[in-house]
């Protein structure tokens, strides 16, 4: 989707939620993508900002367009909501085993469930990121699920992708298990894609596929660089070719983000003890230290090569839908949906959606030594009975050090 910025009443210097739109400079060397930053200024969003990337100038802005938006209006509810005493509220610990299940220590609103088709009442506090109800001493959720789109329709199936792509990232990572290496010049179109915009002086670029019982092109991708520091990126899509593309798009946005840092040894930011990992970024610039890419070798493993198939249908939004709801179904989960797009949002090409899927696995911010989740057994169950991994494979230990995902 491409959208005339100066059309959107929100993309304004003085009164839009984002102030303005900036370049990210690149490189010789470095990928040939545009990475652009949207800011904003509202009181309730100082210092925030959101990036984009893509392969033009238009798609960069509108990636970082859409990021913002997406944030912005999963921070908190701007409007009252209020939920009729006969929908049905759904239990807060089915969502967050740690939350309070006293129901009146919530806020609700009204959301939608997309296996059994009917209206429920989800907790606030597991839809909007900064919200807390009265009763409740801990946060619900992440920002996994949110997502923008020009209808509804995208924002949730994408919604259910990002959940799949963290649920496979971790379940791999925690189970430290060997994945197939995709050939990138094995498919022409990947092959022209990656010399084109990616394919880069001294960085090494690798795409695994990730499986699991979804059962949905799933596609993890590191950049290493010469000291042996990396960054990674995953993505779920419909399609194969739309996953690889994906995964490189977002590896060369963090290649051309951090560029500051990577390739400048004066900057580079120790971590002293792993208990300073604290967020996301943190694990980032972790990995960009030397020889850090040693805590992924497990990923080798496997001799033979993926080839992604050549020809592939892109679903429009109404089966890429279904398509993931029939994957949701086949796992035994539940699936709800509630539409987010802020007021100042609504009557543009924008729309905002948040997804939630309970008992997927998702990622830390901080460094969680050992993973308990019932997921991990119940994908390895799953696994061993579609044939895609061998008891022996998830006999690993954990992982000693911080996941590198951003």
């Amino acid at each position: 989707m491409t959208v005339k910025l100066n059309a959107q009443a929100f993309v304004d210097e003085k009164y839009g939620i984002i102030k303005n739109i900036y370049d990210l400079p690149t490189y010789y060397g470095l990928p040939r993508v545009y990475v652009k930053m949207a800011f904003g200024g509202q009181y309730n969003t100082a210092g925030f900002n959101a990036s984009g990337a893509g392969i033009t100038e238009a798609q960069a802005e509108n990636s970082a367009v859409g990021e913002y938006i997406e944030r912005y209006s999963c921070l908190h509810p701007n409007r009252v909501t209020s939920v009729s005493e006969e929908i049905e509220k759904i239990d807060p610990q089915t969502i967050n085993p740690s939350a309070s299940a006293y129901l009146d220590d919530y806020q609700w609103i009204h959301g939608y469930d997309l296996i059994q088709k009917r209206t429920v009442a989800l907790p606030l506090d597991a839809v909007y990121l900064t919200y807390r109800s009265n009763g409740t001493q801990s946060w619900m959720t992440t920002a996994t699920g949110a997502a923008c789109g020009p209808n509804l329709k995208a924002c949730f199936w994408k919604g259910v992708a990002e959940i799949f792509e963290r649920d496979a990232f971790q379940y791999v990572w925690r189970r430290q298990l060997a994945c197939e290496e995709i050939g990138i010049h094995d498919h022409s179109e990947l092959s022209r894609y990656f010399e084109r915009y990616i394919q880069s002086e001294n960085i090494q670029f690798k795409l695994y596929k990730l499986d699991m019982d979804w059962d949905v092109p799933a596609v993890f991708g590191v950049a290493i660089f010469q000291n042996q520091g990396c960054v990674v990126a995953a993505s779920v899509r419909p399609t194969w070719i739309e996953a690889c593309k994906k995964t490189l798009l977002e590896l060369a946005q963090s290649i051309v983000g951090y560029a500051a840092i990577i390739f400048n040894e004066s900057e580079n930011i120790e971590i002293d003890s792993y208990d300073d990992v604290k967020e996301y970024q943190d694990h980032s610039l972790l990995y960009f230290n030397d020889n850090m890419v040693q805590h992924l070798s497990f990923l080798d493993g496997y001799q033979q090569i993926f080839r992604i198939p050549e020809n592939e249908t892109q679903p429009n939004d109404d089966e890429a839908m279904a398509l993931f709801i029939e994957k949701i179904q086949s796992i035994g989960k539940e699936v709800y949906f509630v539409d987010v797009t802020s007021e100042e949002i609504k009557n543009t090409d924008w729309k905002v959606g948040k997804t939630i899927i309970p008992g997927m696995l998702d990622i830390e911010p901080h460094f969680i030594k050992h993973l308990k989740s019932q997921r991990l057994d119940e994908a390895d169950a799953h696994l061993i009975q579609m044939k895609k991994r061998q008891p022996h494979e998830l006999q690993n230990s954990q992982p000693v050090v911080p996941h590198p995902f951003p």
